[in-house]
Order: C-alpha cells, then structure tokens, then sequence
C-alpha cells in the first residue's frame, strides 16, 4: 500500500478511535458480513467477497468505509450518476463503496447500508456520506454530514437514520425510474436476441431459465442454502461436454428446481423446455461480441453467455434490488413478451394489464389468508397482484418485521 494511502487510513482509525466506535479492518469483518458480499471484490473475476477499508457493525444498519489517497479519487459520475464501470469502483472511494453497499443489499442480508468515502491526505481531505436503500438505484447524499460524528452513539446515529429515509416521494421517484429502466432493458434484451439469431418462441424460456440459473439453490424442506447461483463468470465458453455454457445453465435450472422440491413429473415437464437452451451447438462457441453486450464482456464469449450476461447484469439485479415491487417485474416481463412475440395470440398468450389485475384482487378482497387460483395462467399477473395484497395484509395486521409477520410471508410466498 501507498505511504500516503496509509496516511489516510491512519486517519480515518484517529476519527473512529476519538469517538470510540469499534471497527473491523478489511477481511477482519463478520462471517456474516463477508456473506453479503460475496462476489463484490473489485478484480476481473469478482469472485472473492469485497473488502471495503473499515466496517463498523455496532448499529442496526452497517457503516463501511472507503478511502482513497489522492482527493481527485473521491468521485467520478456522469450524467446518469455515481458511475459503477470495473474502472471506476476501483479508482474512486465512492464509487468503490457504493459497490460493496449495493452487493451487501442485493445478497437479501441488509435492507439499508451506509457507506463514508474519503478522499486525500494530512489537511486536504474530504469526506462524503450516502444512505443506501437497495441494490440498484443511486443512493442518497447526505449533504449535510462531512465527517465521522454521527457514529458517535446509538441516538446520534438514529438520528442520522431518520433524516436518512425516504420520503414517500422519493420512494415514487424511483420506482417509476426503475420500471422505466426494467423496459427499456426489455427493449434491449429482444434487440440482442433477434441480433443472436434467437427465435421469438424461445426467448421466453431463455428469459425464464435464466433467471432461475441465477437464483440461490435452497432447499425448500430445510430453508438451507445448498448451492449458490450461476454468474456469468461461471460460463467460461468450454468446449468440455458437461462443461459447455448451455450445459451448465440447463443443470443449474434442474438443481434449483428439485431443491424446490417440485414434483419429478413436474420438474420433467419444465426441462422438456428448458433444454432447448442447450440444444444448439452453434451457441456454445465462442463469437465476437454484440455491439449491446460489448461493455459488460471482455473478449469473445457464447451466444448463450452473452445473453446470460445482458440479464444477469441488466434485469436480474434490479430485480433483486427492488425487494416487494412486485408488479414492477411484472410490467418488464409484459414489456419483454410484447417485443418478443408481438400480441402474443398465436401462442396462446393474452397479457393481463397489471393494474386489472390488481384491481380484480382488490375486489375479490384479497388478504393474508386467502387461497387464490388462476385457472388460465400466463405471465402469472393475477397471482402475482394477490401475492403482493396478501404479503401487504400479513405486514399490516401482524405488525411488520415481526416474526409473525415474517413466517406468513415465507408461507404466503410457498
């Protein structure tokens, strides 16, 4: 490490000590922790768990810290916001932090983390700190704290929390910005499809499959984790049998699947489909680049990589991001069928405006101990617009964050 980058970590551990906040250095945090981020380290493969400069758990909501030497290393943004490109997240202190806040979020561990950046040396140093919310979206400045002094006690910093929180409309800010985003992915990921060569009938089980590769494996019977998901590292363009990037998304659809413990009839049934991703041999070689995957890829990579890549980086993590927004995957889903099969007749497929269908459940009065069937399900709007009532009932009149609350949301989901 740089003298002067060690200056500025000293002096960050002077802050902290004046106050006398506990802090874990780098891989010193909790296993717990080291869980969330997972995948967040800034190398090529990403494959370690992250390793911001400080961590304080001390609090309900996680503090991590990251430093940088030079002050010209605070930021870097454009016109879209904090800029998260591999360059960035490891050249500038709060582009590095807002990476490892989003990957804690994302792993369903946190709910909300605050991440301090500080930039510079001796009498030239600034510090920013930003409140993070979910696993996607830019965060929030807090302008009004430029050093370390709301850590100094619980009052203090639940004091911090409060200012911290979203108003209701900037909650509706960002969820109107996310499902724009979530449709012009949609847009983008038919765009690519057509450009591979993949046919409109079997981009939905492209879609579909993908995002069921991606998932933890957990045993339903148990609620263990057993398996993580695939990333798109894990697809390497093999040309080994077993080991070719088709293969490997097939197998992890079916372990996920029989972790579910779904019927075999069932589970048969489903990779009858699913198989089909694999099925052609052309989309296991390795290929240059499509001009709407060029960024997120280095050198050449499968169609069926490819693909994975554009949903893993571009829906899968804002899906995970926007935890109970349920109809906002929804719309992208109904955006995606659209541009994929046009109307969708001629396979069956009438799509269901979200907002009809949520209206349908409030009329049926819908609550957490309802039984709802859909006797004709497509995209799964009806159901998903009564899943969202009923986990809104269970948070209402079992008191939120409850265990109560909690165990009839897991078996409201089930």
């Amino acid at each position: 490490m740089p003298k002067s980058e060690e200056n500025t970590n000293f002096w960050v551990k002077e802050r902290l000590d004046e106050l006398n906040v506990p802090y874990t250095v780098e891989s010193d945090m909790s296993d717990y922790m080291k869980e969330s981020l997972k995948g967040a380290a800034k190398t090529t493969s990403k494959s370690n768990f992250g390793k911001p400069d400080f961590e304080i758990e001390k609090y309900n909501v996680p503090v991590i810290i990251e430093d940088k030497s030079d002050i010209k290393h605070l930021v870097s943004e454009n016109k879209d916001g904090i800029k998260l490109d591999d360059k960035s997240v490891s050249n500038y202190a709060v582009n590095g932090g807002l990476n490892y806040a989003q990957s804690m979020i994302r792993s369903g561990k946190y709910d909300q983390v605050v991440f301090i950046a500080v930039a510079g040396v001796d009498e030239n140093i600034e510090v920013k700190v930003y409140y993070t919310f979910d696993g996607n979206s830019q965060p929030k400045l807090m302008e009004n704290y430029r050093n370390f002094n709301f850590l100094e006690n619980k009052d203090v910093f639940d004091e911090f929390i409060n200012n911290a929180k979203l108003t209701s409309a900037e909650k509706h800010r960002i969820l109107i910005k996310t499902r724009s985003d979530l449709n012009k992915q949609a847009k983008n990921l038919n765009k690519l499809m057509n450009n591979l060569n993949i046919t409109a009938d079997n981009r939905v089980i492209y879609v579909s499959g993908a995002l069921l590769a991606m998932q933890p494996v957990e045993q339903r019977s148990t609620g263990r984790i057993i398996g993580q998901g695939l990333t798109p590292n894990d697809l390497t363009g093999s040309e080994l049998y077993g080991k070719k990037d088709g293969q490997q998304i097939v197998n992890q659809i079916e372990s996920y699947l029989n972790a579910r413990e779904i019927p075999n009839s069932k589970v048969d049934l489903m990779m009858i489909s699913f198989n089909m991703i694999k099925s052609d041999p052309d989309h296991d070689r390795k290929t240059n680049l499509d001009r709407t995957v060029s960024k997120l890829i280095n050198g050449e990579a499968s169609v069926n990589k490819q693909i994975f890549t554009f949903i893993y980086e571009n829906i899968f993590k804002s899906i995970d991001a926007t935890k109970g927004v349920l109809d906002i995957m929804g719309e992208m889903y109904s955006e995606f069928l659209k541009y994929a099969l046009g109307d969708g007749k001629g396979i069956g497929i009438v799509l269901t405006p979200p907002y009809i269908t949520k209206m349908m459940a409030e009329i049926e009065d819908v609550n957490l101990d309802s039984h709802v069937m859909d006797l004709a399900t497509g995209s799964a709007g009806f159901l998903i617009a009564s899943m969202s009532i009923m986990i809104d009932d269970a948070n209402r009149k079992l008191i939120k964050n409850s265990s109560q609350a909690k165990d009839k949301i897991e078996h409201i989901k089930h």
